[in-house]
């Protein structure tokens, strides 16, 4: 059986995903020592709740290259993601979820493609869709908006598993804001890419951790971060009021000066109007509160994790 001569990473953010590890790492190592000269996979242990963490250094002991990082707490996917790219050592580097919805099986697929295509980066795109129809609803729509915000042509059952080279990763690890989104951010930069369609597994345990809440966080927050998309809204939407609020007026004093129409007058056209200005005007200092807060954060520069113990790293 053929290697590919070349070391390659594997970059896993854990949380809460016990039920799969066993499995996940066997796979992993039956098809990376078979395809590969040199592998490591890096699990970025999440703060999870239940016995991942004790599973993953199990794991450890009897491979060497199986690589754990444990964080002080649950900082998100992406602070996890952040830790595996800025340890990961590897010529290609691969970034899946640990649920064996991406099988590790797809991986000397993706290895091979980027190859073929002479390319910098491979995405994965979804043959099948969700099952949950609101999840794919909200999903595929987040894409699509993001993909018109970026001008790029982004397919809206794109999946988290992909593989790049090292001159990507290195200009993504040059990318400092604290809030990073790794998804959005890997388009933004541009690159050579290309698609590789897969069939992904249905989830064998558990649920997935991207409530709706969460996904509509994770909309918001691209939005701010690569866009001035809701500032712009803002301005559009105090210019709409003034200018409608010019244009009764004028007819309100045309109707007075013409047909002798009286001026309107009472306590509910005055609570109306103060209501529009108003909802206006906290919506507005909502935004920039927003975009302040932001500013904020970045001006503190605080580390994006905490890394409580690791274990196979040579550092």
């Amino acid at each position: 059986m053929s290697h590919y001569s070349c070391k390659i990473s594997i970059v896993i953010p854990v949380y809460n995903n016990a039920q799969a590890l066993q499995e996940l790492c066997r796979l992993l190592a039956n098809t990376l020592s078979n395809k590969f000269s040199a592998y490591e996979v890096i699990f970025v242990n999440d703060g999870s709740r239940d016995n991942s963490l004790a599973l993953l250094k199990e794991m450890a002991t009897t491979n060497p290259n199986f690589k754990v990082m444990g964080l002080s707490r649950n900082f998100g996917q992406h602070p996890s993601i952040c830790a595996g790219f800025e340890h990961a050592t590897g010529d290609y580097i691969v970034l899946m979820d640990a649920d064996l919805q991406d099988s590790p099986k797809d991986i000397p697929t993706l290895y091979e493609a980027i190859i073929k295509n002479d390319v910098d980066v491979i995405y994965t795109v979804k043959k099948d869709e969700e099952k949950m129809f609101a999840s794919r609803i909200t999903s595929n729509l987040y894409h699509f908006v993001f993909a018109k915000i970026i001008g790029t042509n982004v397919p809206i059952n794109i999946g988290t598993f992909r593989l790049f080279n090292r001159q990507f990763l290195e200009e993504i690890k040059r990318y400092k804001e604290v809030n990073i989104l790794y998804g959005p951010l890997m388009f933004f930069i541009g690159f050579k890419s290309s698609y590789v369609t897969l069939r992904y597994q249905d989830r064998k345990h558990g649920k997935s951790a991207y409530t709706f809440a969460k996904r509509l966080k994770l909309a918001v927050n691209s939005i701010i971060s690569y866009t001035d998309i809701p500032h712009k809204l803002s301005m559009y939407f105090g210019s709409l009021i003034l200018f409608t609020s010019l244009a009764y007026g004028l007819v309100v004093f045309c109707q007075y000066i013409f047909f002798g129409s009286s001026i309107p007058s009472g306590l509910t056209l005055i609570i109306f109007i103060l209501s529009i200005m108003l909802g206006a005007i906290m919506l507005s200092l909502g935004i920039i509160g927003g975009y302040l807060f932001r500013v904020y954060q970045e001006v503190l520069a605080r580390p994006r994790y905490h890394v409580r113990e690791k274990i196979n790293f040579n550092d």
